[in-house]
């Protein structure tokens, strides 16, 4: 069901007794059930009152699965079962700035209660209103509208500011994270190849034949100075 419709209805749930006559008829004395009903008013159109059972199927949804009226107005069937008052849901009449005490009495006898249900008003109802009835479901969804806007720009706001603070985490976490400290040079790795030559000459008694790399002058000066430890 479209928003605009079912903000236009006013579902309140009681309970009602009705007469088992089965049950009656077999204890010679009136037997009363208690039965969960449904009433459903118009926004706009006094007359119109209807009602169902509860947990009757009011309709069905997109994939054929049935939807009961306790499910349909499931926010009014809770309160319902917890003992609160039940209101249309959506944003009440009186936080409509524009509208005056005596207005919001008209209204509320009309069963408008909400700004959804009153934006949401056409045809016969919205000519119960009277003279500048439009007017009033104009003002009614300019609100909603700025209000939904106020909304987006709010949960931007928070979006960006949690984006902000995720940066200032990562930076403040990079700034703070340990340098790697590369290994400084050992004694071998830092002389230079002739250096290198002469030393492995003097504890070999020979020099490095050909042109071996510096990692080979390196490795081959390493072994001869771990020999001569041991």
């Amino acid at each position: 069901m479209a928003d605009n419709q079912k903000a236009a209805l006013v579902a309140i749930f009681k309970t009602h007794s009705v007469m088992n006559e089965a049950k009656s008829k077999t204890a010679g004395r009136p037997i009363y059930d208690d039965m969960e009903i449904c009433e459903i008013r118009t926004a706009g159109d006094r007359q119109s009152i209807k009602v169902f059972p509860a947990h009757e199927v009011s309709h069905h949804d997109d994939e054929g699965v049935p939807i009961t009226y306790a499910q349909r107005f499931n926010e009014q069937y809770l309160r319902f079962k917890d003992g609160n008052t039940q209101s249309q849901s959506g944003t009440p009449i009186e936080e409509l700035p524009f509208l005056t005490q005596g207005k919001r009495l008209e209204l509320k006898a009309l069963h408008v209660h909400t700004a959804e249900a009153l934006a949401s008003l056409d045809g016969t109802p919205l000519k119960q209103l009277g003279l500048g009835g439009r007017e009033l479901k104009n003002q009614a969804q300019a609100y909603l509208d700025t209000a939904n806007k106020t909304a987006d720009v709010t949960k931007l706001a928070s979006e960006n500011e949690l984006l902000r603070q995720q940066i200032a985490d990562l930076r403040r976490d990079l700034t703070n994270a340990p340098v790697p400290v590369e290994d400084e040079p050992t004694q071998f790795e830092a002389m230079d190849d002739e250096q290198l030559k002469a030393f492995i000459a003097d504890k070999s008694g020979s020099r490095p034949r050909g042109q071996p790399s510096h990692a080979t002058l390196v490795r081959m000066a390493e072994e001869l100075s771990h020999s001569e430890v041991a």
